[in-house]
This record gives structure tokens, C-alpha cells and sequence, in this order.
């Protein structure tokens, strides 16, 4: 089974600058605007708290755009049905039995993990992105690369 494509900024295989540099601006092209990611209006109160919740962790990572409203909202509602359904479970263990619960159940679960594979959620992506984050900043600051670029020490 063939691996879905990651963004440039998560990968770790050796790429040339100019195919760093190349990706970039296609994905930022492709990522459009980030000015209005919202949580859309059929969400009830509960998925709207998830939704922002997510949104929130993951402004910093820099890889959410206005695009990515709608798989939020998928993520926010599987999120929510999953603790519906294991609150359930919960009052009646009976349920565990039930197949119509574990069905659903299991959906919902996979809804989140493949919600958790696209919005980079999982432990191992977030340490991807941390790294990736870290790397960046070291370059930043690097006073030889800053006199190297033109910029002051």
C-alpha cells in the first residue's frame, strides 16, 4: 500500500534545496489562506470546542489552512461520537455486545485516525513537526548564516 504524499516540511528524506524550495511554493500555493479556518455551522456546541480546541494546538505548527475546515470539522465530530459512544458503553457495558454500537464505534475510530493521519495528530508527526520547527529556527538564528544572507549579526 502506497503511502499518502507529506508536506515538505514533514519530511525527513534528503531533498535538494531547489526541490525543498520548489515544494514550498506549491504547497503554499495550494494551501491557500489561513484567515478564516471557523468551525462551520452544522457542528452542535460540543464539536465547535473540539474543533477550536485543535485549531489552537496546531496554529503554531503552521500547516493549517482555510482548506482544511472541512476535514477539522470531520475530525471534531468523530471526536465527539467516539466519546458519546464510550460514555455509553460506559453506563451499560451490555453495549460492548451491541453490534450496532461496536460498528459505529469502530467507524468513528477510523474517521479519527485517518482525521489524525491528514492534520499530522499523531505523536510521531508532532515530534516530525517539532524537529522540523527546531531545524528552522536554529538556521534563523545562526549568526554565520544571517552575515552569509546579507542580514546583521
Amino acid at each position: 500500500m502506497v503511502r499518502p504524499t507529506k508536506s515538505v516540511k514533514t519530511l525527513s528524506k534528503n531533498l535538494t534545496k531547489e526541490e525543498i524550495m520548489i515544494r514550498e511554493e506549491t504547497e503554499k500555493k495550494l494551501k491557500g489562506a489561513d484567515d478564516n479556518i471557523t468551525p462551520p455551522k452544522h457542528l452542535n456546541a460540543r464539536q465547535k470546542k473540539l474543533f477550536l480546541y485543535i485549531v489552537e494546538e496546531l496554529q503554531a505548527s503552521g500547516i493549517l489552512g482555510n482548506l482544511d475546515v472541512y476535514i477539522l470539522g470531520t475530525c471534531a465530530i468523530a471526536i465527539d461520537r467516539l466519546q458519546q459512544i464510550e460514555k455509553m458503553i460506559n453506563k451499560d457495558p451490555e453495549k460492548l455486545f451491541d453490534a450496532n454500537v461496536m460498528r459505529a464505534r469502530d467507524k468513528y475510530t477510523k474517521d479519527f485516525f485517518r482525521c489524525c493521519n491528514e492534520l499530522s495528530l499523531s505523536p510521531q508527526s508532532r515530534a516530525k513537526l517539532g524537529n522540523i520547527n527546531y531545524q528552522v529556527k536554529a538556521k534563523e538564528e545562526d549568526p554565520l548564516l544571517k552575515v552569509v544572507r546579507g542580514g546583521k549579526k
